[in-house]
């Protein structure tokens, strides 16, 4: 106990992790991705108990001591990961960037495998091959990130990959897992080429249909890439860029239409509405512009250029106003939009040849209206659950969500999220519900985050992406 087992009642392994719409304390997370690591088997949090009975009576050939000797290793290495991935500035290995990038992702289901791959127990991985394999699933779960493939069996994909390298060569574990995922044919499995990502990016809406930390982290990996970090190549002054504390700005305004008149007269308002958000308007910002500055026009005291220029530390923006010169127009937005999606291809490559076969002609993703019913039917909500106000100042206007999916608030019911926080807020114009209310004041999760995960497992497009932040302006949180 003192050795082996006292160090799980610290507060590190009793902090409650998030995993879906449920909390676990660290310690269960991690005994669970343990037995997968072990097994090679995919074992669900409520069979966690079971499973290790089994193991520990048939399975591990074992003393008890041993086991939890073992399972002591195991939990330093694993303790370290999450350390490493929680590292926003200065020097971070390529383990740790892994962790922070998988971890924008898909925060606990790759941990399994990486237990297995530094499972203190088995040989060490040659370094090359290891990084390899790292470099493989990252570009397997970004790439399918940006065509918004569906999530729902990465578990079994990472423990189908565990119980592979547990038969494999180990010297040779970045081929074995390049050449799996590489053949994997299915929908919810398969690695999008290039020629797939480059159709799907052109005309993605990215600041509506990725989450926030998602593409923050996208454009982090351009900003490094263009520093000089490429593969085992070190960046320009040995430093890459912090992580997850940069402000995503549009340089052509969401509010463009007093300073930024159409120019082409084969261009409607409806088109330029979706092009200011697509990949090639957005940068990051060491700070928030001020709204003046931020709506303004390009040129003169107040514009975008002058602002952008406040933040040019960042060789993102530094590349975008020598190419942009006096003007920002909207072939300025799809040429930089081709010149990021260039350099996303290089970031997150694939084996040479490979073809996925869901490029050219694959079918739109299933659009329609998600609603708090069904949310509670899938899950992802509980009926009762309260729904916090983000502002402060309304913290006493707790809501609750009911079982036909309305709001209850005081004695009023409300149909949408929307009608209830203009109710709370009082205000003539509109204001996103999705976006007002919490599921989780701590971490300040919303219901749009829950309905943004739940977009993301059904791999469909939700009709209300489009108008997901109206009234915001641009975040840094």
């Amino acid at each position: 106990y003192q050795s082996y087992w006292k160090e799980f009642e610290t507060g590190f392994w009793e902090t409650e992790i998030s995993v879906g719409r449920i909390k676990y304390p660290r310690s269960s997370i991690f005994l669970n991705h343990w037995l997968i690591a072990r097994t090679g088997e995919e074992v669900v949090a409520r069979e966690v108990f079971a499973r290790f009975k089994t193991f520990a009576d048939f399975d591990a050939r074992l003393s008890m001591n041993q086991l939890l000797e073992q399972i002591h290793s195991a939990a330093g290495v694993y303790r370290q990961f999450v350390a490493k991935s929680s590292s926003t500035v200065g020097a971070i290995d390529r383990l740790g960037l892994f962790g922070y990038r998988t971890g924008v992702l898909e925060s606990e289901v790759i941990k399994p495998f990486v237990l297995h791959l530094l499972d203190p127990e088995e040989s060490k991985i040659p370094e090359a091959q290891f990084v390899k394999a790292l470099d493989v699933v990252e570009s397997w779960m970004v790439r399918r990130m940006l065509v918004r493939a569906t999530t729902k069996n990465y578990n079994q994909v990472v423990s189908e990959l565990v119980a592979l390298i547990r038969k494999s060569d180990r010297t040779k574990v970045g081929d074995t897992v390049e050449s799996y995922l590489a053949s994997q044919s299915s929908g919810s499995r398969y690695w999008p080429d290039d020629l797939e990502l480059r159709e799907e990016l052109e005309g993605l809406l990215a600041y509506r249909r990725l989450g926030r930390g998602r593409l923050r982290m996208v454009l982090e990996a351009i900003e490094d890439y263009q520093r000089g970090w490429q593969g085992e190549q070190v960046g320009l002054g040995g430093e890459r860029v912090a992580r997850g504390g940069y402000a995503i700005e549009h340089v052509m305004p969401r509010k463009w239409a007093m300073h930024w008149p159409l120019q082409d007269k084969g261009i409607t308002e409806a088109d330029r509405d979706r092009l200011i958000h697509t990949l090639g308007n957005l940068t990051l910002l060491t700070g928030r512009l001020n709204s003046k500055v931020s709506n303004g026009p390009w040129l003169g005291q107040y514009g975008k250029r002058e602002g952008l220029e406040g933040h040019d530390v960042l060789l993102l923006n530094r590349d975008l106003l020598r190419t942009a010169g006096d003007q920002w127009t909207d072939d300025a937005i799809r040429q930089r939009t081709e010149d990021l999606i260039q350099l996303i291809v290089q970031i997150w490559h694939i084996p040479q040849n490979h073809r996925s076969g869901f490029s050219a002609g694959r079918a739109s993703l299933p659009r329609r209206k998600v609603r708090l019913s069904d949310l509670i039917g899938a899950g992802a909500l509980q009926v009762g659950a309260p729904l916090y106000p983000r502002r402060k100042k309304f913290a006493d206007r707790v809501a609750t969500l009911l079982p036909d999916g309305q709001i209850g608030l005081d004695d009023q019911l409300f149909s949408s999220p929307s009608d209830a926080a203009k109710t709370i807020t009082g205000g003539a114009g509109s204001v996103n519900g999705w976006w007002f209310f919490l599921v989780d004041q701590a971490s300040k999760r919303s219901l749009r985050d829950v309905r943004r995960e739940y977009v993301n497992a059904m791999s469909m497009d939700s009709e209300d992406d489009e108008g997901d932040d109206e009234g915001e302006e641009d975040e840094g949180q």
